[in-house]
């Protein structure tokens, strides 16, 4: 089985986006996984595509749109697409609004929806940094083991959303907390940060 990965992160393997496909990788044993979109068009199509990216704005990075744009047209028909969706939010459910939009890119390219899953508080695989030789937070392992089960079944299923087993109070002091060091880091104080804008 062919199975393309698009890492549509402008950070590429650095994020956690290139983190989430490693993860689903191990669980697609026997799978050659083409990276990018290399020859998985009409010409030599895939079995699958995992369009994975981080929610950019409420909806999908530029860099991913233009891609996707340039694809709408050589995408083979009835081509089986799955996509994976994280944030810095707590909330999961706020990876929806991207999903639709990839499931309307679907349509339009002639391509079947196969699965979402949108990941919420993202951030705190990158800050923690889980060796993927570990055991992955339950609730993560068992969706893309789902998601996955989906791509080698060659089968459809319900969007999936999923967030950490971890306290929102805590997660977003964490955040706070975060993000006031990487401004010490470039030379700005907490008082900076929180100073209103000017309203025009």
């Amino acid at each position: 089985m062919k199975i393309a990965f698009i890492n549509g992160s402008p950070r590429k393997g650095k994020g956690v986006t290139g983190y989430l496909l490693k993860a689903l990788e191990k669980r697609l044993p026997g799978c050659e996984i083409i990276q990018g979109w290399g020859s998985c068009t009409a010409g030599e199509p895939c079995d699958a595509y995992v369009v994975a990216f981080p929610l950019y704005v409420e909806g999908i990075p530029s860099n991913l749109l233009r891609e996707l744009a340039g694809h709408e047209h050589d995408m083979p028909s009835g081509a089986r697409v799955y996509a994976i969706v994280n944030n810095g939010f707590y909330e999961d459910g706020q990876n929806f609004g991207a999903i639709a939009m990839l499931r309307h890119w679907c349509e339009r390219a002639g391509c079947e929806w196969g699965q979402g899953l949108g990941v919420g508080a993202g951030e705190m695989l990158r800050h923690w940094n889980i060796p993927l030789k570990s055991r992955l937070p339950r609730k993560l392992g068992r969706a893309l083991e789902t998601l996955a089960g989906h791509i080698l079944a060659g089968e459809a299923g319900a969007d999936l959303r999923v967030r950490p087993n971890f306290p929102r109070a805590p997660y977003m002091i964490a955040g706070s907390v975060t993000f006031w060091l990487e401004g010490r880091k470039n030379g700005l104080t907490k008082r900076k940060m929180e100073r209103r804008p000017l309203a025009f």
